[in-house]
C-alpha cells in the first residue's frame, strides 16, 4: 500500500491515456478498457495471456491513472457521473464499493457470475466487494499489515501492544534504537492504523447501515493509545509526517525497533539493505485488548464492471482472466499484490517469496474492512484531519469532535476539512 505522487511526464501520460481511451471497437473487435492496476510491475505478464485467451473476440486495453487512491477516485467519479462508456473494468480501492454501488455506477454480480467471482476466494476480500448483501466486485488483491521488528533489538516477538511499548521503553532507557514506526501523517494510511486499533478494541465508527456514528469508550481508548505513542517519546519525531516509505526508512536507518507496515517490507528491504533484511522478523499484529486477537484493517483492490460499459459480459470475462490463479501468482511475485485465491497461498513459489504467508492467512481470519458506507471518503477525511497531528489528540474531546463531525457528514451538513 505504498503511495507515490505522479508528476511531470506521468501526468501527461495519464491525460493522454484518459483522452485516448474510447468505447468503440478496434477494427471491429470490441475494446475492453481497464483502469487501475495497469501500472503494476509485471502487468504485461498478466495482460498478454488474457488477450491471447480472448482469441480475437475482444482486446483488453490498459489505461493509466494516477497512482494515489484519492486522485484515482476523483477521476473515476467524474467520468462515471458523466456516464462515460469508455470505462469497462474498474480497479477499485476496497473502500469504494458502497459509494459506487449506491450511486449506480457499478454492476451487481449475480448468479453464475457471482459464483465464479467468489469461488476459492478468502472471505474477507469478498466482504470488501459486498454492499447490502449484494456482490459488486471481483476481489483481485488483499492486504493486511504485520508487526515488523529488528531481532538484534527484540529477541522475542511480542504478542500484545503493552509488550511492544514495554520493550520500546527498555530500549530507550538503554540508549538503543527504540522507535515504534506507525503511519501518522494526515492521509489514508493514518486512518488504516487508527481503524486497526479501534477495531481490535471492539469499536467502530458508524453502525452497519451508516445512519449514525458509534463513537464510544472504545474510541477514547484507541485515541489514548495514539496520544501516548506520540507524546511518550516512543514514536519517531517525524510521526506526523510518516507514511509507509518513512516507516520503512525508520527500520532501515536504525531508528525503529518496531514498525507496523505491509508485507512488501521484506522484499523491499532485501533490495534496499540486505544486512538489515537479515535482522528483520515479523509477527501478527499485537493484541490491543489482551486475550483478543488484533483485527487488521484490510487493504487491496477489486475489479468492478462499469454500469455504462457497452460490453459488460466480455468485461467480466476479461476481469476474471486478470484474476485467475496464474495472474494472481504473477501479481504477487512481480508487484507485491497479496492474492485473494486460497490456492495461490499454497503455491511453493508464493510461499518462498512470502515466508510470512501463514501469518497473513491467520490475520485474515479476523481482519475487518474500513467503515462500509457510501460516505467513506468524507469519514476518512474527517478522521485523518481530526486526529492530526497525533500529539494534539485529547482523547475525550477528540472523540466528541469525531462523533459530531461524522454525524454532520451523515446529515449532509458542514464542510469537509
Amino acid at each position: 500500500m505504498r503511495l507515490r505522487t505522479l508528476t511531470g511526464p506521468g501526468v501527461v501520460a495519464v491525460l493522454v491515456a484518459a483522452l485516448g481511451a474510447c468505447s468503440g471497437d478496434d477494427g471491429g473487435v470490441p475494446v475492453i478498457n481497464i483502469y487501475g492496476s495497469t501500472a503494476d510491475a509485471g502487468f504485461e505478464k498478466v495482460l498478454g495471456p488474457c488477450n491471447e485467451a480472448a482469441a480475437g473476440r475482444y482486446v483488453i486495453r490498459p489505461n493509466l491513472i494516477p497512482s494515489d487512491a484519492d486522485s484515482q477516485r476523483e477521476q473515476f467519479v467524474r467520468r462515471l457521473a458523466a456516464q462515460d462508456d469508455g470505462m469497462d473494468i474498474l480497479g477499485m480501492d476496497v473502500t469504494w464499493t458502497a459509494e459506487f454501488a449506491e450511486a449506480g455506477w457499478i454492476r451487481e454480480l449475480e448468479g453464475e457470475q457471482a459464483q465464479a467471482a467468489t469461488e476459492g476466494v478468502l472471505q474477507p476480500p469478498i466482504d470488501t466487494a459486498t454492499w447490502k448483501d449484494k456482490l459488486y466486485g471481483i476481489p483481485r488483491s488483499t492486504n493486511v499489515q504485520l508487526l515488523w521488528y529488528r531481532t538484534s533489538l527484540v529477541p522475542d516477538p511480542p504478542t500484545t501492544w503493552d509488550q511492544v511499548v514495554q520493550r520500546s521503553e527498555e530500549l530507550k532507557s538503554e540508549g538503543e534504537p527504540h522507535v515504534i514506526g506507525l503511519t501518522g501523517a494526515q492521509y489514508e494510511g493514518y486512518v488504516v492504523g487508527f481503524n486497526t486499533i479501534l477495531s481490535s478494541l471492539g469499536g467502530t465508527l458508524v453502525n452497519e447501515d451508516s445512519t449514525q456514528p458509534t463513537v464510544d469508550d472504545k474510541t477514547v481508548q484507541a485515541l489514548e493509545i495514539l496520544k501516548s505513542l506520540a507524546t511518550d517519546g516512543l514514536a519517531s519525531a517525524s510521526l506526523s509526517n510518516s507514511q509507509e516509505p518513512e516507516v520503512f526508512a525508520q527500520l532501515q536507518n536504525g531508528e525503529a525497533a518496531f514498525a507496523i507496515n505491509w508485507p512488501y517490507v521484506l522484499s523491499a528491504m532485501r533490495e534496499a539493505d540486505p544486512d538489515v533484511a537479515e535482522d528483520l522478523a515479523w509477527t501478527k499484529l499485537p493484541e490491543f485488548a489482551e486475550g483478543t486477537p488484533a483485527k487488521a484493517t484490510l487493504g487491496g483492490m477489486n475489479y468492478a464492471i462499469s454500469t455504462y460499459s457497452k460490453h459488460p459480459g466480455l468485461a467480466f470475462e476479461a476481469a476474471m482472466c486478470l484474476r485467475n490463479p496464474e495472474s494472481e501468482l504473477n501479481g504477487a511475485l512481480d508487484a507485491g499484490n497479496v492474492p485473494v485465491l486460497r490456492e495461490v497461498f499454497e503455491d511453493p513459489q508464493f510461499q518462498e517469496a512470502y515466508p510470512m504467508y501463514e501469518d497473513i492467512l491467520e490475520e485474515m481470519e479476523t481482519a475487518v474492512p474500513r467503515p462500509k458506507t457510501p460516505l467513506y471518503q468524507n469519514i476518512s477525511t474527517i478522521v485523518s484531519s481530526t486526529l492530526s497531528p497525533p500529539s494534539s489528540i485529547q482523547p475525550e474531546d477528540t472523540a466528541q469532535a469525531l462523533e459530531e463531525k461524522i454525524q454532520d457528514a451523515i446529515d449532509g451538513k458542514g464542510i469537509l476539512p
